[in-house]
């Protein structure tokens, strides 16, 4: 008798980045900072391409956050993304990690699980 490979149905279905309820998509709007550079005017948030990302651990000043940079017309930018669940902040840094180089309308429209993992 030959197998066959059928679909499960996930037990937790899957969110886009922008749509996950416990981030504040996208960096740069309320209520997250606006992205600062060397311009007084704030970028369009989704065209900044994301080049860097890292995890900021909590202090006596500011919880714990990423900080994100990017690009926009050839200038660097830099802002800060909070979740309502610290812990979720390593998963998510490691997201946004490997979608270095795209911008965060791409980022926000790929699919993550509850944990905020790529799927």
């Amino acid at each position: 008798m030959p197998r066959t490979k059928q679909t499960v149905a996930r037990k937790h279905p899957l969110h886009r980045l922008r749509e996950h309820p416990k981030v504040y998509w996208p960096p740069g709007a309320e209520p997250n900072p606006p992205w600062a550079g060397p311009s007084p005017e704030f970028p369009e948030p989704g065209m900044v391409v994301l080049t860097g990302v890292e995890l900021v651990q909590a202090n006596a000043h500011a919880r714990a956050h990423l900080t994100l940079s990017g690009t926009h017309g050839g200038n660097l930018y830099r802002t800060t993304l909070t979740v309502d669940d610290p812990a979720l902040l390593a998963n998510l840094c490691v997201t946004l990690g490997k979608c270095v180089g795209e911008t965060i309308a791409e980022v926000g429209s790929h699919e993550v699980d509850l944990s905020l993992r790529l799927a």
